[in-house]
């Protein structure tokens, strides 16, 4: 079966981000199957071009196709930004239009709807199947962010596209549990609607032996605090980090060190926030092979969301994949449609947006027998294996896949 995926930020497994698509492709690859995956060659979260000398070009990643095309360049997040997706609209449609070869299933898939777009104009001229992926609920995200009003003519434009792919989709998928209630609000049968979340690929045990490049730094924090918790990650405005940050003011102990890993645009002002506590450290993003064995370094893994009614739909945060692989305790500060924190029981969980209650939380962690951290380490696996292995994932997609195609079958006999 030939299948391709429309995902603008879509990226290969050595790149820092969510790296989803190469991943069940890669499963879905060793069992025979062709995943061609259309990408932009423009790094939207860097601004710069993945390969500077070639804007559009193909390159094969251990089987897995990327169609990597151009798409207009920006910084920021003003008007150049929707061009910017608008451009591969164009780019993404004209490139799989050129392709010789007939896909048997198209997926346009969500950060934004222009994808989903290009993926449905692409299976009409292919005449192909018809999937979309939801991974954010635009434009509602962005209204309950307050990133714009109802009546944004962006947000309009959106709820537009929106109602047009949903209804021409023969499946959505969608990576959050409870997204089915607000896309059936539209009028949508629930009967379209499949979930399958972000998962994380269980060889990645290995990983831990890989050296991490804070290491060294870290155990020099080690001699003076006793404790770390850390946090690795984006440092946008969802991720609430003032929250983490600002609990260092009501913990009532001073063994503890806070370490913050990643980037984001967030970040310089966190920085200058914590600029007179001691206790307090900020890393650059490491490489994606070192993120566990960096997590393995700390004794709490922190988790911050913002308190906004968006959640009553769910999350899927691809670091709490990695958090519960690395075995270690964590503390979740979130209210949200499906707390996997509470449901794998590797936590506790506090209240968003409330630093006091961070800090109790976090004394509590930190305060963990031996006994009751392996129990930790053993549930977060056991659930993981159940609900996020990616190779169940990848299953799952590629039944939702093939059975468009014997329903085509049968509709011929």
């Amino acid at each position: 079966m030939k299948i391709w995926i429309l995902n603008h930020v879509a990226l290969k497994p050595n790149e820092k981000g969510i790296t989803r698509h190469y991943d069940l492709a890669k499963f879905m690859v060793e069992k025979g199957h062709s995943i061609t995956i259309f990408a932009s060659s423009f790094l939207a979260y860097l601004f710069e071009w993945r390969n500077p000398k070639k804007k559009n070009y193909h390159e094969d990643v251990n089987g897995v196709s990327f169609e990597w095309v151009w798409t207009l360049p920006y910084k920021g997040n003003g008007p150049r930004r929707i061009l910017n997706m608008i451009s591969y609209l164009f780019t993404a449609t004209y490139r799989g239009w050129k392709k010789k070869e007939k896909p048997d299933v198209i997926v346009g898939s969500s950060v934004h709807l222009f994808a989903c777009l290009a993926g449905y104009i692409l299976s009409k001229i292919k005449r192909s199947h018809y999937v979309v992926e939801i991974r954010d609920l635009w434009p509602r995200t962005l209204i309950e962010f307050g990133a714009m009003s109802e009546y944004h003519p962006v947000a309009v434009m959106f709820g537009i596209i929106e109602k047009f792919v949903y209804k021409k989709a023969e499946k959505i998928i969608v990576t959050l549990p409870g997204a089915y209630k607000y896309i059936t609000s539209l009028g949508v049968p629930m009967e379209k609607i499949e979930y399958i979340p972000n998962g994380i690929d269980l060889s990645k045990v290995k990983e831990f032996e890989n050296k991490s490049s804070l290491e060294e730094d870290i155990l020099k924090i080690r001699e003076k605090y006793k404790n770390i918790v850390m946090y690795v990650g984006s440092h946008g405005i969802a991720n609430s980090l003032d929250t983490i940050l600002d609990s260092s003011d009501y913990l009532q102990r001073q063994d503890t060190a806070y370490i913050f890993v990643g980037e984001g645009p967030e970040k310089p002002a966190l920085m200058k926030k914590a600029s007179k506590k001691e206790n307090v450290f900020f890393f650059n993003a490491i490489p994606k092979q070192e993120v566990l064995s960096t997590l393995r370094l700390a004794d709490v893994l922190a988790v911050s969301m913002l308190d906004t009614p968006l959640y009553r739909f769910g999350i899927s945060l691809n670091k709490l994949n990695d958090y519960l692989l690395s075995g270690k305790p964590i503390l979740f500060a979130g209210k949200v449609y499906n707390n996997i924190v509470e449901m794998a029981k590797a936590g506790i969980t506090v209240a968003p947006e409330n630093p006091r209650e961070f800090a109790e939380g976090l004394d509590k962690l930190l305060n963990l027998t031996e006994e009751e951290k392996i129990s930790i380490q053993r549930n977060g696996f056991a659930y993981l294996k159940e609900n996020h292995d990616m190779e169940m994932l990848s299953n799952k997609f590629l039944h939702i896949c093939q059975n468009l195609l014997t329903h085509k079958e049968r509709g011929n006999e």
